[in-house]
């Protein structure tokens, strides 16, 4: 079982955050803010983009995530003028993540999962190096960082790279989906295991293994019983969101949580 409260819902459930937002509420469940509208619009600001989405949120008394930027961003590439962009969006991501009062701020890993060794011994350089820095304004700001699996094939990576910037702030997020797609030779299970306290953010979604569909919980090939067996048998508690993208398959996943005593709802 996990607390109700540590489940949320994507804002991309429905057609605007706003939406999204009365959804949540009427599932009591938190939000996490995704799709930052920053992206699409070169003329809105950060400013802009927080007060868009303050207003948006305004009546939602919930918890509150943010999906940091993310599209083709890279902050440990080797070229220097991505590398600055990419930490442009990061810094941004965060403003954002204060400015909505959200408590944790996720980002993807950037890893493109090259098999070259010099390339990805130059990935974890750089990337350490950003985050030594950047982690000192989550902890300044009492927020918690994440760091998403995306293509990486085991989870001794982002393991890694956590325990070298080696901050309370700086945490795992655990994606399902993004498992079952690139870690063929290894079980979700097992990063659960490895992951330990780390793990502390989830997204969870399903697939067949071919396509990123971002699914309801019984349709794919995730095994949701021994993840959620896995969790309860290590005593772990980490935010749960159901990254899907309808309210029909956010509601099928809540009624099979609830048919696997993970959590009870009330409202489905």
């Amino acid at each position: 079982m996990t607390e109700k409260g540590k489940v949320l819902i994507s804002s991309s459930a429905k057609g605007t955050i706003k939406q999204s937002a009365q959804l949540a509420q009427e599932l009591c469940l938190g939000l996490e803010i995704s799709r930052v509208p920053l992206y699409k619009n070169e003329n809105l600001t950060v400013k802009d983009t927080i007060d868009k989405i303050n207003e948006e949120i305004k009546d939602f008394k919930g918890r509150i995530t943010l999906h940091g930027m993310f599209s083709d961003v890279n902050i440990a590439s080797q070229d220097c003028i991505l590398r600055k962009m990419s930490r442009q969006r990061c810094f941004e991501s965060f403003e954002i993540g204060k400015g909505i009062k959200a408590d944790t701020v996720l980002f993807h890993s950037g890893n493109k999962g090259t098999k070259h060794y010099g390339s990805i011994e130059q990935f974890k350089k750089n990337f350490i190096a950003f985050y030594k820095d950047f982690i000192k304004e989550f902890e300044k700001a009492g927020i918690i960082a994440v760091i998403e699996n995306v293509f990486e094939t085991e989870p001794k990576f982002c393991i890694e790279l956590i325990e070298k910037v080696n901050s309370n702030n700086l945490k795992l997020a655990l994606d399902t989906g993004h498992v079952n797609l690139y870690a063929h030779q290894t079980k979700t299970v097992d990063w659960i295991k490895e992951y330990g306290n780390n793990l502390y953010h989830m997204h969870i979604h399903n697939n067949f293994g071919n396509n990123d569909d971002h699914s309801n919980l019984s349709n794919g090939t995730v095994n949701y019983k021994d993840i959620f067996n896995q969790l309860k048998e290590l005593k772990l508690n980490p935010t749960i969101v159901l990254e899907m993208f309808t309210e029909e398959d956010i509601r099928k996943s809540i009624n099979l949580m609830s048919e696997l005593n993970f959590f009870k709802s009330e409202a489905v």
